[in-house]
């Protein structure tokens, strides 16, 4: 009855205080059923470059020499030939990309952590939030909006944002762990509301969530199993997918996302790789000359998104590493697959010969380890000595592992530099993030 009432509200609210989010759904529904969404794709970015060099200072400088400017884009062949654009470009021309025909109530700003280098701003544009994305990925695993919702996160919204989010989506109920530590008390409290709501999702970010599970595991708490777990704002080990699994008897959704792009990719309940929302935003993986590079075989990501008008993205490269899959989801949806992320390519370890251990190999390293700790993170200093800093999850293991984990790491990086550990309460914060690597060289 509760269910019911709240999708009608839902709907109602939707239709007479967002109409155009109404819209945008319908739309997003419908654009996974045209004939070709590579076509779809295309087209996008056609609209989008000549967006661009139409209204951006910052890209009609960058495109004027090329061909293109006066052709357009007219083949995928034609899109490649546009220079990618930096992560210093980006810091260095925020005024300039802002294309000069938006209103700034059409526009947010966001900036970055600063988690995997200097601290970066971009516009959002409100006109194509990212919510019927969400909406779309939460159907495919038998989430609707109007649902009860639970999150963790490390930080408490402001009392105002809370108190509109609370009218906004009533008579749904939503609950919420907001703590950089949070006390046995919170937790206790957290789960009584948590059981009491029943919430269809859970969402958080990967390492509070991942705390919340160890939580419930070692205290053998158990709790009303949502259908699925959304963490996000960090790579995800394979073990902790395991063990949150286990502690909320539900599927954990892994995806790709990012300040400058929201929503990139997703896992549908196949759990075969992440399904690219390639209506919305168009992803590249090249090698150092940014040509593509065959699928299964990794590269620099680069992306456009194609539905920010007021400060265009193309061709950027973030700094992360991945890879195409070779074979379509038997989930049937048409959206192209990729390979999980497993860490930024511009974070690693690196040796005085010049010997670099990416963080994805770290954690590949590292993965069958992760159920002895709560959190682990490697620092580097300017002379390449690297601590394991850990917060321990069983103390009479936590040790012996940590030790383990350490030799590995010494034999991978042909013990050319001096690595040590130490036990911590908690591992160093960036931002909201806590990176796998920080690198001080």
């Amino acid at each position: 009855m509760r269910n019911s009432l709240s999708k009608i509200l839902f709907s109602l609210k939707t239709k007479i205080l967002s109409p155009k989010l109404a819209s945008l759904y319908k739309k997003t529904a419908d654009s996974l059923q045209v004939e070709n969404i590579a076509n779809l794709n295309l087209k996008k970015r056609q609209v989008l470059f000549q967006h661009a060099i139409t209204h951006s200072n910052f890209y009609r400088k960058k495109y004027e020499h090329l061909e293109v400017f006066n052709t357009g884009i007219r083949s995928s062949e034609d899109f490649l030939q546009l220079p990618p654009m930096t992560r210093e470009e980006l810091r260095l021309n925020f005024n300039t990309i802002k294309v000069n025909n938006v209103r700034s109530s059409d526009c947010k700003k966001l900036s970055t952590s600063g988690s995997t280098g200097p601290s970066v701003s971009v516009l959002h544009d409100k006109r194509h939030p990212e919510t019927p994305i969400r909406w779309r990925i939460l159907q495919w695993w038998g989430i609707q909006p109007w649902e009860n919702q639970a999150f963790i996160y490390r930080f408490q919204k402001p009392l105002m944002e809370r108190i509109a989010n609370t009218i906004m989506w009533w008579p749904t109920k939503r609950v919420f762990l907001a703590a950089a530590n949070p006390s046995s008390e919170q937790l206790s409290k957290f789960v009584t509301e948590f059981n009491n709501i029943k919430p269809a999702l859970l969402q958080g970010y990967v390492d509070v969530v991942f705390e919340f599970a160890l939580y419930l595991l070692d205290n053998n708490i158990k709790i009303h199993p949502p259908k699925m777990v959304w963490v996000t704002s960090a790579p995800l080990f394979e073990e902790q997918r395991e063990l949150m699994e286990k502690a909320f008897g539900a599927p954990v959704c892994d995806q790709y996302g990012n300040t400058e792009i929201m929503l990139i990719g997703a896992e549908c309940p196949e759990q075969n790789g992440l399904h690219i929302m390639q209506d919305t935003v168009h992803i590249e993986f090249v090698d150092e000359n940014n040509q593509t590079v065959p699928p299964n075989t990794s590269g620099k990501v680069l992306l456009t998104d194609l539905t920010n008008f007021a400060f265009p993205l193309i061709r950027y490269e973030i700094g992360d590493e991945g890879k195409y899959k070779d074979h379509t989801c038997q989930c049937g949806c048409p959206l192209p697959l990729m390979d999980n992320i497993r860490g930024r390519q511009s974070k690693h370890i690196a040796t005085p010969s010049g010997l670099q251990i990416k963080g994805e190999h770290v954690m590949a390293m590292f993965d069958g380890h992760m159920k002895f700790f709560k959190e682990i993170q490697l620092q580097q200093t300017p002379d390449y000595e690297v601590c394991i800093y850990y917060v321990p999850r069983k103390i009479e293991k936590s040790k012996e592992e940590i030790e383990g984990m350490v030799q590995m790491l010494k034999q991978r990086t042909r013990f050319e530099i001096t690595i040590t550990y130490k036990e911590v309460d908690q591992v160093k914060r960036v931002g909201k993030k806590s990176p796998i690597i920080i690198s001080d060289l």
